[in-house]
């Protein structure tokens, strides 16, 4: 048979507070940076053999429900759904109020209503549509973690193709 004491009575706490290390954003600004050049550098090279990340635009029924939600909170107007620099913009106006309970929550509830981002190769039939809608980048893939993700590592051997064949690099991959 076991005993009970004081301490063990305790209510545990779930929820921790932490505060981010400025080094751990500035190191993920620089990966994001990162993705991005040679997201761009390939696009050079590669042409429409580039492997992107590409997330799309939310869809019309998630921007409804979102805006109805944001209006019951009380934060009607609060997020701009027109396109992904009005998001991103309002979210960053948001942030600098300096309310981080309204800027966390107005944050998780977009993030759950995005869609699937997905791999895809540039397809000239449908221009434009290569954007990175979370982020807010028009051409973005994965580059910086080889080691835990396929596409990275693909994206690693584009690299090393047009770093060593430049113009050449299209004709290469045929």
């Amino acid at each position: 048979m076991f005993k009970l004491d004081q301490e063990s009575l305790m209510p545990m706490s779930f929820v921790e507070s932490k505060t981010r290390m400025p080094s751990k954003h500035l190191v993920e600004e620089y990966m994001l940076l990162a993705n991005i050049l040679v997201a761009e550098h390939l696009y050079k090279y590669c042409n429409d053999k580039t492997l992107l990340r590409v997330h799309p635009d939310l869809e019309n029924e998630k921007k409804e429900k979102l805006l109805e939600f944001f209006e019951k909170a009380g934060m009607k107007g609060v997020l701009d759904l027109t396109n992904s620099k009005t998001v991103s913009t309002s979210l960053e106006a948001l942030r600098a109020q300096g309310d981080s309970s309204k800027f966390n929550v107005a944050m998780r509830k977009f993030l759950t209503c995005l869609q699937c981002a997905k791999y895809m190769c540039i397809n000239e039939s449908e221009p434009g549509n290569y954007q990175h809608f979370g982020l807010n980048f028009p051409l973005y893939t994965h580059f910086t973690s080889p080691i835990r993700r396929y596409a990275d590592l693909l994206v690693h051997r584009l690299v090393t193709l047009t770093l060593t064949h430049g113009e050449q690099t299209r004709e290469l991959i045929d």
